[in-house]
C-alpha cells in the first residue's frame, strides 16, 4: 500500500479498526515481535526454464535455489519447479509463464512471481541461470543488514531508495531520521502482564531484547548487487516503478514490507502512523489481516531466534574481475619496457624527445609512458626506509645502555 501526500489509508484504518474490536482479547505482544516470531514466510515461486541438459555452472546455480526451497527444507523460502522445453511445450502454470517470456528469452531462464496469496501479477524477477544471478535473488548486503537488526531486536528497518538526486534525497532523509528518532522517545515497549508471556518464544529477557527502535539502511537505484532486490521492491505495489523521487519501504518481522511512502508522503503523520502501527500490540489476528508483502530473504529465522549463527547467509562479494586484465597488461608493459631499455643505446636524442637514462633505467620522455621507474624508486624508498628502520634500532640500543 503505497503512501503518497494522503495519510495512512483504509486498509491500515481498517486494521486499527480490527485491532480495537478484538481488545477484549487483545495481547501485550508487540505486532513487530509477533510478526517476528509468528508469521511464517510465504515462499516465491520460482521457475527455472530449460532446453536439454544443464553444464555444470548451471546445475551448481540451480542446487543453491534448491538449497533455498521448501523441497529442501521446512523453512524454505521459495517453491521451485523446472521445465525441460526439449521435452515438450510446458503444460499448466507453465505454459502461462514462458508464454509471456518465450519470444525474447534464452535458455535457461529463471522467472520469479511473489507469493500467490499477495495476488501480484509481475514478475518479481526474470533473468538468466547463474551463479552470480542467483545470488543476488537469494540475498543482499541490504537484506542481511535489515535482518540482522530485525533479529537484534529493531522494531523496524527503513529501506531508503535513493532517487539520485543528492537535494531530494538529504531532505528526505532528515525528515525520516528526525522522526524516527521521535518515534523511538515517545512509544514505549507494552509491560507484558503475568501469565502472558509464558511462552519461552516470547521471553522479554531473552534475545531479541524488547525495545523500540529503527534504523535506516540506504539504497541507490543503481546498485548491481541490490538489482533483484530493488525489482521485488518496486514491484510489489502498482506504480512504484514510474516514481522517480525517494521513497521509503518499512521492513519488519521476517522481512516483511508494510507500504512504500512515496514523494510527499514520506511525511510526519505517515511517519508516526507507520512507527505506531508496527509498535502496536498485536490482537494475535492471523497474518493475513494485516497490510504488508514478503520479501524473499534467505535467512532460517527460526533458527536465528534460536541463536544460530548461520541462520542469516554471508554473501560472498563479487569476483574482482578487473584484476586480471590489469595484470595482463602490467606484464604487457613491463614486456614493452624492457625491450625499450635494451634499444636506449640506438636511440637518437630527436626521437627520445628529453628521455635519459638514470642508473641503468629509462626515464619518461616527452610522449612515452614508462612504469619502471616507479619500480625502481619504490625500491629505493623501501630500501632507506630499512636502513633509517635499522640505524633507529641501534642507536636505541646504544641510549639504553649508556643510561644503564
Amino acid at each position: 500500500m503505497r503512501l503518497d501526500h494522503r495519510v495512512w489509508g483504509a486498509t491500515v484504518m481498517a486494521a486499527a479498526m480490527l485491532l480495537a474490536a478484538d481488545a477484549g482479547r487483545a495481547c501485550s505482544v508487540p505486532v513487530y515481535r509477533y510478526a517476528l516470531e509468528r508469521w511464517q514466510v510465504d515462499p516465491y515461486e520460482v521457475h527455472v526454464f530449460h532446453r536439454g541438459d544443464l553444464g555444470e555452472a548451471d546445475k551448481a546455480a540451480l542446487g543453491r535455489l534448491r538449497q533455498a526451497s521448501l523441497q529442501e527444507r521446512p523453512d524454505g523460502v521459495l517453491v521451485l519447479e523446472t521445465t525441460d522445453l526439449s521435452k515438450g511445450e510446458p503444460e499448466g502454470p507453465a505454459a502461462d509463464l514462458w508464454k509471456a517470456h518465450a519470444e525474447n528469452a534464452e535458455t535457461p531462464l529463471v522467472v520469479v512471481r511473489y507469493p500467490r496469496i499477495f495476488r501480484i501479477p509481475i514478475d518479481s524477477w526474470s533473468g538468466p541461470l547463474g551463479a552470480e544471478a542467483v545470488e543476488r535473488l537469494l540475498d543482499s548486503p541490504t537484506r542481511r543488514k535489515a535482518a540482522k537488526r530485525i533479529l537484534e531486536g529493531e522494531t523496524a528497518v527503513f529501506i531508503f531508495l535513493e532517487s539520485g538526486d543528492a537535494e531530494k534525497d538529504a531532505a528526505a532523509r532528515t525528515l525520516l531520521e528526525k522522526h524516527l528518532k521521535r518515534m523511538e522517545e515517545l512509544i514505549e515497549p507494552p509491560v507484558p502482564p503475568g501469565g502472558v508471556w509464558d511462552d519461552p518464544v516470547y521471553d522479554t529477557q531473552g534475545p531479541p531484547q524488547l525495545k523500540i527502535a529503527f534504523s535506516i539502511v540506504a539504497i541507490s537505484r543503481d546498485d548491481a548487487v541490490e538489482s533483484a532486490f530493488l525489482e521485488m521492491l518496486l514491484g510489489c505495489e502498482p506504480g512504484l516503478k514510474e516514481e522517480t523521487g525517494p521513497m521509503v519501504f518499512p521492513v519488519f518481522g521476517r522481512g516483511r514490507v508494510l507500504c512504500a511512502l512515496v514523494g510527499e508522503g514520506i511525511s510526519q503523520i505517515n511517519i508516526e502512523e507507520v512507527c505506531g502501527f508496527i509498535a502496536s500490540p498485536c490482537s494475535c489476528i492471523v497474518k493475513y489481516q494485516n497490510p504488508g508483502v514478503d520479501m524473499l530473504m534467505n535467512v532460517r529465522w527460526d533458527a536465528a531466534l534460536m541463536g544460530e549463527p548461520s541462520a542469516i547467509p554471508e554473501v560472498k562479494p563479487p569476483p574482482l574481475t578487473g584484476l586480471a586484465k590489469f595484470a595482463e597488461a602490467a606484464e604487457a608493459a613491463k614486456a614493452s619496457e624492457a625491450a625499450e631499455v635494451s634499444q636506449a643505446d640506438e636511440a637518437s636524442a630527436d626521437e627520445a624527445e628529453g628521455s635519459s637514462d638514470v642508473f641503468g633505467v629509462k626515464t619518461l620522455g616527452k610522449d612515452e609512458i614508462n612504469v619502471m621507474p616507479i619500480l625502481f624508486w619504490a625500491g629505493l624508498v623501501v630500501a632507506a626506509l630499512a636502513i633509517v628502520a635499522v640505524a633507529s634500532v641501534v642507536l636505541w640500543k646504544r641510549s639504553k645502555r649508556a643510561e644503564a
